[in-house]
């Protein structure tokens, strides 16, 4: 083989010019905030953040108001634990907010024909993340 050709073998590697999302590797992120006054460090993957400040634009609060919330609440679990869970209750509620009680549909339709009715007003914002702590502190409770 001549000097300065490669291989036929070996092909040139392809440099990735496209990052994996984090969320999808389950890469674990540090986040500083303080909580009762001291400043500490909480790791959740990334995702977990993600749904934390989509949350917390949601209810207009900080992430340290939030983790200090959570630590309040707190009985057994870590912090990182606890905030997961808060987490999840938060969008379960959201999800039931969110979502129209069944209603046979035959009722509708008898109930639609012939009347023009005015539509529903649309309710104000809910604050859920207090909702979403009180119930994760009936979880652990339950837990002792």
């Amino acid at each position: 083989m001549m000097q300065g050709q490669d291989s036929p073998s070996r092909a040139p590697r392809r440099q990735s010019t496209q990052r994996p999302n984090p969320a999808s590797t389950g890469r674990r992120l540090k986040r500083n905030v303080s909580v009762g006054g001291r400043r500490t460090t909480i790791v959740l993957e990334a995702y977990v953040w993600d749904s934390i400040d989509s949350m917390l634009d949601r209810e207009g609060v900080s992430l340290d108001t939030f983790c200090a919330d959570v630590d309040d609440t707190r009985l057994h679990s870590s912090m990182a634990s606890s905030a997961r869970l808060v987490v999840l209750a938060y969008f379960r509620l959201l999800e039931q907010i969110n979502s129209p009680p069944f209603v046979d549909p035959e009722l509708q339709r008898l109930g639609r024909e012939g009347a023009l009715r005015a539509p529903a007003a649309a309710r104000p914002p809910v604050p859920l993340l207090q909702l979403a702590l009180r119930r994760f502190a009936q979880d652990e409770a339950r837990v002792e």
